[in-house]
Formats: structure tokens, C-alpha cells, sequence
């Protein structure tokens, strides 16, 4: 189930119900919303990511048979979902809620563009994938295709 509130935090919504079926939630991770207003939901019980309307209205899954462990999920400035997979190690980027899978990256281990426990997952405006890695304790930077690019430096002493 989710909720949906307002910028001065007042309650508007609530969407999905418990459970194993289309239109069911079962342990939802991570919330995104497109630019139609979509409610995109990564659900790591289901194994699938379910897109509710934003009257919270079901319309369909995406990923089932392809994610075991859906964790985080963001949409693009081009509407292309990508979600941060636990159990596989790796991120799947399905196009569109309508459209089939693109491709998957990343293997598991601690070295650069592999992945221990991710569970996080944001899109820059340049279309770079940035991935929150639980288990090695970093955050990644690959390129819209999946190619590593840096890491984000979160062990710099403060000043």
C-alpha cells in the first residue's frame, strides 16, 4: 500500500492492497512518479514493478519473470524506468511501462561497476545512472548505457 500527500503534506491518496496478484502490493521498496503523473512501484515481493495511475488506479506490472529482488526505481527526463535489482546484482532498464526490456549491468563483488546489496537507484539529467550500493557502502556512477564511470566519494574526511 502507499500513500499520497500534498506539498504541505496533507493527505490526498492511497493506493495498492496487500497481496500477490496485478494491482497488489507485497513488501513495495521504492516510489517514482513520471512525467504523466504515473505511480511507479518497485515491489520486492512480487518481483515486479506495478504502475498505478495517479488516482491510484492499477495499469499494469512490468519486470515479472525478470527481477527477483526489485529494490529502487526511478524514471527519466525520457520516461525510461530503471530499477535496482538486490537478488540479481545487478539494474534492468525497461523502457516505458508498455515496452519490454532494454538491458541489465553489473555483476556482483566490491570493485568498480559490481554490486554487493544495491538498493537504491536516480537518473541525472544527463542520463547518468546513479546506484546506492548497501553492501560495499558507495554510491556508483555509470553512463546511460551501464558503463562505470566514477564513484561518488563518501569516505573524505570533513573539514
Amino acid at each position: 500500500m502507499y500513500a499520497v500527500f500534498s506539498s504541505e503534506s496533507q493527505f490526498k491518496l492511497c493506493g495498492g492492497v496487500q497481496g500477490r496478484s496485478p494491482g497488489q502490493l507485497q513488501h513495495p521498496t521504492d516510489v517514482a512518479v513520471d512525467a504523466n503523473g504515473d505511480i511507479i512501484v518497485a515491489d520486492y515481493g512480487n518481483c515486479w514493478v506495478s504502475i498505478f495511475s495517479p488516482e491510484a488506479t492499477f495499469k499494469t506490472k512490468t519486470g515479472a519473470g525478470r527481477l527477483t529482488g526489485p529494490n529502487g526505481v526511478t524514471v527519466d527526463l525520457n520516461g525510461l524506468i530503471t530499477v535496482v535489482d538486490s537478488k540479481l546484482l545487478h539494474l534492468h532498464l525497461p523502457a516505458q511501462w508498455q515496452a519490454e526490456f532494454l538491458f541489465k549491468f553489473g555483476s556482483h563483488g566490491e570493485g568498480s561497476g559490481q554490486f554487493n546489496a544495491p538498493t537504491g537507484v536516480a537518473v541525472d539529467s544527463d542520463g547518468n545512472i546513479i546506484v546506492a550500493d548497501w553492501g560495499n557502502s558507495c554510491i556508483q556512477v555509470f553512463d546511460s548505457s551501464g558503463s562505470f564511470l566514477s564513484y561518488i566519494n563518501t569516505s573524505a574526511e570533513l573539514l
